[in-house]
């Protein structure tokens, strides 16, 4: 949901009329229940002074009781922080379709002709728009001079009504503007580049793929999480058998059973043993589990009929399944590594299985190595030592002296010094 909401953007002015499109606004990056709510009551709270009613420039302010105009107003108006903007403003939509894009005029400065902006209409972030409209003044094949009077994002208002915009803009070459961006800036904006042009000729365009109907395979695979891999024909599945269907003819009848996946199935006559008398009560009484193969799945979408037909002969079973269940093999597998790796692992095992436990008759002898002589003299006092194997050889042994707290020597002897009496 919060995905969905961000990639078709929220529509902030009908946000604070529309009770109940509102409550797509804490779904919103950044925002959340507490930050939406706030934002709301605050644009909600802007009232117009009744003396500014009939003021000439009143259409031109940020914000007109209660509604936003740009997306600037979020900053200057102290609607949102700095970091909840940046964070947001991609995905809050500002729809001013009858406002045009208002001229500079020599006679009044640019903070009080404050307008809307074709930008604040798609997924373009604020840190952008330069690049976006750098990039509309190079489609159009404008100098800065043509437009000097004009505002900012006049630009691109001009390439999205114009006819032939998406060929002017596919004829940019945005890898050499991406690479001339890095080793000015270092700015890596290549993937934001080819956004940007996507927005400018689809505004706020409709990412989601093309609907398309769901298949019967679909529909199963919805309900019951099997696959055409899951239910192959030839594959071996474990089935519950829950009922005996009675059949007029002679011989007895079918079994009812249902798989893991809670998709039902039947085993006709023909398919429940490889011999005709068989007693089907006491063969395949109800709440056994029994193994079937799987030969066909019956779907019926209409009538949301769904079941799978298998067979319990012991002939089928027999044969396996391993051939549907092998895994394909990698074919960047290092097979010699792998081989070298197994002949270390099996050359340790040996030299384990060849190292015998010492037996030596001594209080203080333990089976220990270093680091386990350590452990176990930090909890003894000062002057204890511990007599071990040493890795030198059999004829060797270590002893491990503690001489202080957390200071301990490792000396080594011979065994030929120590009196056979303790080996």
């Amino acid at each position: 949901m919060v995905e969905l909401t961000n990639k078709v953007g929220v529509d902030i002015n009908r946000a604070i009329t529309d009770s109940y499109y509102q409550r797509l606004l804490p779904l919103v990056c950044g925002l959340g229940p507490r930050k939406a709510q706030a934002l709301v009551k605050k644009i909600a709270a802007i009232v117009i002074p009744a003396h500014h009613l009939y003021h000439p420039r009143i259409f031109t302010r940020i914000l007109q009781g209660g509604t936003v105009i740009n997306r600037e107003a979020f900053i200057k108006s102290s609607l949102l922080t700095t970091k909840i903007f940046l964070n947001s403003a991609g995905f809050l939509r500002i729809v001013n379709d009858t406002t045009p894009v208002a001229k500079h005029s020599k006679n009044r400065q640019v903070e009080d002709v404050e307008v809307s902006d074709p930008l604040d209409n798609t997924r373009i972030h604020p840190e952008d728009y330069e690049l976006a409209r750098k990039m509309a003044t190079d489609a159009l094949e404008l100098d800065e001079e043509d437009i000097h009077d004009e505002h900012p994002s006049h630009v691109v208002l001009t390439i999205m009504r114009d006819e032939d915009s998406e060929r002017k803009l596919n004829e940019l070459n945005l890898d050499d503007f991406a690479v001339s961006l890095f080793e000015t800036n270092q700015d890596k904006k290549r993937y934001t580049l080819f956004d940007i042009r996507r927005e400018i000729l689809k505004p706020f365009g409709d990412l989601r793929k093309s609907y398309r109907l769901p298949t019967s395979w679909d529909v199963l695979t919805m309900l019951t999480g099997e696959t055409p891999r899951t239910l192959r024909t030839g594959l071996i599945v474990s089935v519950l058998v829950i009922r005996t269907v009675k059949r007029n003819d002679k011989g007895g009848g079918a079994v009812a059973v249902r798989l893991n996946s809670g998709i039902e199935g039947i085993i006709e006559k023909g398919y429940l043993a490889d011999t005709l008398d068989v007693e089907v009560e006491e063969v395949f009484p109800k709440g056994r589990t029994v193994p079937a193969v799987v030969f066909h799945v019956e779907m019926v979408p209409e009538t949301d009929s769904f079941w799978v037909r298998l067979s319990a002969r012991q002939s089928d079973v027999a044969q396996g399944d391993s051939q549907y269940r092998r895994v394909r093999p990698d074919e960047y597998w290092d097979h010699s590594q792998y081989e070298r790796d197994m002949d270390v692992q099996k050359r340790k095992k040996r030299a384990e299985a060849n190292q015998t436990r010492r037996v030596i008759k001594h209080p203080n002898f333990h089976n220990f190595n270093s680091g386990q002589a350590e452990a176990y003299l930090d909890k003894q006092q000062r002057g204890d030592v511990v007599i071990r194997p040493s890795s030198k050889g059999q004829d060797h042994l270590a002893v491990t002296w503690k001489v202080d707290d957390k200071l301990y020597q490792h000396i080594g002897a011979l065994t030929s010094l120590v009196p056979k009496r303790h080996c």
